[in-house]
Order: structure tokens, then sequence, then C-alpha cells
């Protein structure tokens, strides 16, 4: 058997961290309404960040395997992953004195921890798994917001509750799907779907968080018209009664409706 080769990169399986890593990015980066090269710098350092874990799921993956190949390439790629991530974000406090990085770079290890404990322990995939994932990558738009006035702004924590509340209603979603389906190809079982109930609930929830957040003036009112998409995919995901779950179709829209809500949000601010 050949040996793995250092050659091919290890490089992250949740394709959907990647719709919210750069959304979040575009729009800190597109309230500030700056893009300058600190925060392309920003950019490529957090890209490494997130392909860098990678290979740090495939490690504590393999903890407990006797697989030394495996583990050499992927400590390899953690390492270009690590230095590279390292030679983008180093300019930030050196050449540019941004120090107020600091508190968004010690929340980032704490997610980051976070996330290796549940990858140790096999419950990246679980819901509270989800929402810890979804908490970290949203934390890039403050930070691109912050990088790009060149201050860490209150509006920066505005951004990330609203980018939080926007792809938790995704989490419940998919969620929601997935496990209808599951019931619709096993239809002896008289179960009810938890999932479907907690997505009624949040976005009960989300009808009345929003518009609170702009009757007390944080956010502007156009604000609500970038959750609508989000709140008509839940509606319309309620009266589906789907025995297939086409995957590729289901990414694209939520792409899709991810560049909808990064524009409104942009627009309304």
């Amino acid at each position: 058997m050949s040996k793995p080769r250092m050659s091919r990169p290890i490089l992250p399986k949740e394709h959907g961290a990647w719709a919210v890593l750069f959304g979040a990015f575009l729009t800190g980066a597109g309230v500030a309404g700056r893009v300058t090269l600190p925060v392309t710098l920003l950019l490529g350092g957090v890209t490494l960040l997130a392909v860098a874990n990678g290979p740090i799921a495939a490690l504590l993956r393999m903890a407990d395997c006797h697989r030394p190949p495996d583990r050499r390439r992927a400590v390899g790629w953690l390492l270009v992953y690590g230095i590279g991530a390292a030679a983008c974000i180093a300019p930030l406090f050196v050449l540019y004195g941004m120090t107020f990085l600091l508190p968004f770079g010690m929340a980032a290890a704490l997610f980051f921890i976070l996330r290796a404990f549940l990858v140790r322990q096999g419950e990246d995939r679980s819901l509270p798994g989800e929402l810890a994932a979804t908490a970290g990558l949203t934390l890039v738009g403050p930070t691109a917001h912050a990088v790009a006035v060149g201050a860490a702004l209150p509006t920066g924590a505005v951004l990330w509750l609203l980018l939080f509340l926007f792809y938790v209603s995704g989490v419940f979603y998919l969620r929601m799907r997935i496990r209808a389906v599951l019931a619709q190809r096993r239809p002896t079982t008289d179960a009810p779907n938890p999932a479907r109930r907690w997505c009624v609930r949040y976005h009960l929830l989300l009808l009345l968080v929003v518009p609170a957040l702009a009757a007390v003036q944080l956010i502007p009112w156009p604000v609500l018209l970038a959750f609508a998409p989000a709140l008509w995919r839940a509606a319309a995901g309620l009266r589906r009664q789907d025995s297939t779950l086409n995957l590729k179709r289901l990414g694209w829209s939520e792409v899709g409706l991810t560049a909808a809500f990064v524009v409104l949000l942009i627009v309304s601010f």
C-alpha cells in the first residue's frame, strides 16, 4: 500500500461552513464600505484557519488509531495552513497596530477549543455543536468590520447577532428537512418530528426578536427585509412532503439565500 502523499491537501468536509464564513466576511466588510490591504490579509488568514479545521479534525479522529503516515500528513498540512494564516494575520498587529483584534482572537481560540472537544466526542454534528460552529464562523463578520474601519465598534456586535440569528435559521431548517425525509422513508413510525417543532419555535422567536431590535433602534427597520427570505424558506419547508433530498440543489439554494441576505443587510445599513 502506498503511503499518503503530502501533496494531497486535507480539506474540511463541512461545505456549508464556507457560505457562513464568506457571507459573514462580506457582510462585515460591506457594511464598513471599505476594502483595504488589512481586510484582504484578514480574508487570507481566516480562510486558512478555516481550512486548518480539516487536518485538526483528522488528527482528533485518529487519536486512538496507529496510523503514522496519515498522522504525519495531517500534521504537515496543519503546519502549512498555520504558517500561512500567521503570515496573513501577523502584519495586522505588527505593521498596522490593530491590537483591538486581541479579544476577537481570544474568542476565536475558545471556539476552536470547543469545536475540537466536540469533534473528539463525536458531537460536532449535534445541535449544540452546529450552534457553536455557527457562532464561531459568524465572528468573522464583526472582525472584518473592525479591520475595515480600524476600530472595534458596537456595530460589529450587532452584526454578529444578526449573522448568528440568520445562519441558525438555516441550521434548524436543514435539520427539519433531513428529519422529515427520514420520516417519509420510515412511514411506520408515528413519533413526532422534534426538529420540525424546534424550527417552528425558532422562527416564531425570530419574528419577535428582529422587530424588537429595530424598535429599540439597534438596527435599521429595512433589516427586516433581509430576514424575509429565511422566514419564507422555513414556511415553505413546513409544507414539503419530500421522500428524497437533493443535497446539491439544497446547497445552491442556501448559497442564493445567503447572497440575498448579505446584499439586503449591507444595503440596509
